[in-house]
């Protein structure tokens, strides 16, 4: 009877881990998806009265300034009211194709990475921020790297996500290791041995998701790059320069200056260099 339960159980911990590893995979094939540069998307009709919808009215009938308005009052609306970020996420997509249209890489590329970080699996923006660096004149949105890769992978997957798969992870692995001390064998031991070396996948986006919490993401879209400086003024001593697309995190804000780090260092570059890039 025992021996049974734990074929069982055995069973249900492959097909958890099968299930998960499905998942991962989904999640990096669906960051890889091209779709062409499209037309701006529609807002559900739930969040009509936001103005979205109101933006795509006027931009399927040509007049994109008043759809950019608009996109830009639904936005700070749906920030201030709390609206899902799959909804935020649609906005700034669409306020990226009207700035790629405008003839602005850099910001569209912001607006393109600014939807990713609200929901990291939305498949046109992945493929059209990569149009819009090559606009730019910028390199591909992630290096060839090993930690470059995971780090990408674990992008795709949402903060919320990350603590389910952390949690999983635990899961299984306790329930691994009560399989192999109650049964042993080789089968067993297989199995957590498997399962420990799922575990950095799983807790990676967990990880990456707490380095970055409570920092503020800004971008670098002045298309020459941007002079950093040790104090608020032009005239203040120049310690060196990020190229544009460099993606900071802000640390305090003065009149015309926001002060940023980057590697390490404090350091204080002009504000309309920058963009926010967390929605």
């Amino acid at each position: 009877m025992v021996g049974r339960w734990m074929k069982r159980g055995a069973s249900l911990l492959w097909a958890t881990a099968r299930t998960v590893a499905l998942m991962l995979g989904w999640c990096v094939a669906a960051a890889a998806a091209p779709q062409g540069l499209v037309e701006a998307v529609r807002s559900p009709d739930a969040r009509a009265e936001s103005g979205a919808d109101r933006g795509g009215e006027l931009w399927r009938a040509g007049d994109r300034e008043g759809a950019v308005a608009a996109w830009v009052d639904a936005l700070e609306r749906a920030q201030t009211g709390g609206a899902p970020p799959a909804e935020r996420a649609r906005i700034a997509y669409n306020l990226g194709v009207a700035a790629a249209e405008r003839g602005e890489p850099m910001r569209s590329v912001a607006w393109f990475e600014a939807a990713l970080r609200a929901a990291p699996r939305l498949d046109d923006a992945h493929f059209n921020v990569g149009l819009a660096r090559a606009d730019a004149g910028l390199g591909p949105r992630t290096g060839d790297g090993l930690a470059e890769s995971l780090e990408a992978a674990a992008r795709t997957v949402t903060p919320a996500e990350s603590e389910w798969l952390a949690v999983l992870g635990a899961v299984l692995f306790a329930g691994a290791g009560l399989l192999e001390a109650l049964r042993g064998g080789r089968l067993a031991g297989r199995l957590l041995l498997v399962v420990a070396a799922a575990q950095p996948l799983l807790l990676a986006p967990l990880a990456l998701h707490l380095s970055e919490r409570g920092a503020e993401p800004f971008m670098v879209i002045e298309t020459g790059g941007v002079p950093l400086r040790a104090a608020p003024e032009d005239g203040a001593k120049r310690v060196g320069s990020l190229p544009a697309g460099t993606v900071v995190s802000y640390l305090d804000q003065l009149p015309g200056w926001t002060k940023i780090r980057f590697d390490g260092e404090a350091r204080w570059v002009a504000s309309d260099s920058l963009f926010a890039l967390r929605l």
